[in-house]
């Protein structure tokens, strides 16, 4: 089982290392130099807007499905219809909710259009999700792996076509974007679909009222958490569009870092899938937790302070390597969000163990903590700094949140403070920084600081020892 577990598990992360960095960083960002900045940025406000409350749709449920199908894997037909009768109702509550906004924030004509569009494509990865679930849940890991790639392997044809090549003359839509989504989405459902329905049987509407208020009960925690951060991760680029005169440019220059906040994010949490089991059974088994909390401190937020260290100093050379437009605020905006990915890495450490040990009461307070501070910020500091001002508040909102979690952690299991750990840490960010000034002074050429850095980060991570091989192996081991 372990060795399934593991084989798989290194099926999705290899197939999402190659697809997903693909489509960010070769497909979305194609479409936002094609478009331009002001409509990318109607289109990243809309987009932000869709996701804020997309949590309504599932509710914890694929969490529940998970769970509890792997457990009792004869119920998957039952449970199956019943909870894609739930998921089919919980989808018009949120599409009515996230179409209202749009009303009231003032969207109308194409992009009211457009956002109807994206809800829609919210819906159907929501289902895909769900899908998903239930394929993990019966085992069926191979499968499930496909799935979590197909929609962004379709976007990548799909989009590449006439990006890259001449066929539309050069051209290229906002709308067309959308519209491509919603096929690439509907294809995977369909196909997701088939996959479950060959363990589950015939699909039907079967609503039941009892079991409905069960999972909503079990859920609500959760559900509340993934609202408030999903708040406080989207609404930067909604207040962007709003506060100010030029707010769709605005958006576009944010978003233009914002995609490799993103990208580097989604690395981030394919570590915590692997962290979260692990981390589930050592405190299940009464095992000890600080080894492990302090390999993945060690490995996530290493490279977290490695990554944020590398684009402060290089961050305008990757920004103008794969924009065609670069301003001194997407450069200024890009620097900031990467050194906020240290939050998120302290998150997926010490936020993911909080929800293993199920402490979701103390996470939503940090959560809604960092929503509030988030809100006040962007009042603050968006109509002074732009989009800056917008990425100065992602950066605090995110390190509050992690240093909270990370506080609470250190609390709540008695651990106290690893002083070699943390000289290490120092050793390592002191020695990274001084050797980036050397390398300016040493190195014209733009491209070669970049990867002169990188190499020399690498090679500190490891001599500093805030980086271990042996751990690495200890970690991909920890199953068996």
């Amino acid at each position: 089982m372990q060795k399934k577990f593991l084989s798989s598990l290194g099926l999705i992360l290899l197939l999402n290392m190659l697809v997903k960095p693909l489509y960010i960083l070769g497909i979305d960002a194609e479409v936002q130099n094609k478009v331009g900045q002001e409509e990318y940025g109607i289109y990243f406000a809309l987009l932000n807007l869709s996701l804020i409350f997309n949590i309504l749709i599932d509710f914890g449920i694929n969490n529940f499905n998970n769970r509890n199908i792997s457990q009792n894997q004869q119920l998957a037909g039952k449970h199956f219809s019943k909870l894609l009768s739930v998921k089919a109702l919980l989808a018009l509550i949120y599409a009515g909710i996230t179409m209202l906004l749009g009303l009231v924030l003032g969207y109308k004509d194409m992009s009211y259009w457009i956002l109807g569009v994206l809800v829609f494509n919210q819906v159907l990865l929501s289902f895909i999700l769900f899908a998903r679930s239930n394929l993990a849940a019966l085992q069926m890991f191979s499968r499930d792996s496909i799935i979590s790639v197909l929609d962004r392997t379709l976007l990548v044809v799909l989009c590449g076509i006439p990006l890259f090549t001449q066929v539309t003359n050069g051209r290229f839509e906002i709308i067309w974007f959308v519209y491509l989504q919603t096929i690439a989405y509907g294809i995977t459902l369909f196909v997701s679909l088939i996959m479950v329905g060959q363990r589950t049987g015939r699909l039907r509407w079967n609503l039941d009222r009892t079991f409905s208020l069960h999972i909503f009960k079990k859920s609500v925690p959760y559900a509340l958490f993934i609202l408030s951060g999903s708040m406080y991760t989207r609404i930067d680029g909604i207040m962007l569009e709003n506060l100010l005169a030029d707010g769709s440019v605005q958006a576009g220059h944010y978003a233009q870092g914002y995609r490799f906040y993103e990208a580097a994010g989604m690395f981030a949490f394919l570590f915590a899938v692997l962290l979260l089991p692990m981390y589930s059974r050592m405190l299940k088994l009464g095992e000890k937790i600080r080894p492990m909390l302090e390999i993945s401190t060690r490995l996530l937020l290493g490279t977290g302070v490695f990554v944020a260290i590398l684009f402060f100093f290089n961050g305008e050379w990757l920004l103008r390597w794969r924009y065609d437009s670069v301003t001194e605020n997407s450069v200024f905006s890009f620097i900031a969000l990467m050194v906020g990915f240290v939050g998120v890495c302290m998150f997926y450490i010490y936020g993911t163990l909080m929800t293993a040990n199920e402490n979701l009461r103390p996470l939503n307070y940090i959560s809604f903590g960092g929503l509030l501070l988030n809100i006040i910020l962007n009042f603050a500091l968006i109509p002074r700094y732009a989009a800056f001002g917008a990425a100065l508040t992602t950066m605090i909102t995110q390190i509050f949140a992690g240093q909270m979690q990370m506080l609470f952690v250190i609390r709540q299991f008695n651990l106290g403070v690893n002083m070699r750990l943390v000289w290490q840490f120092v050793i390592f960010i002191l020695t990274f920084i001084v050797a980036n000034y050397m390398i300016i002074i040493w190195v014209e050429s733009l491209a070669f600081r970049f990867f002169f850095s990188a190499a020399i980060g690498c090679a500190l991570l490891l001599l500093s020892r805030t980086i271990q091989i042996r751990q690495i192996w200890i970690l991909l081991r920890a199953e068996k």
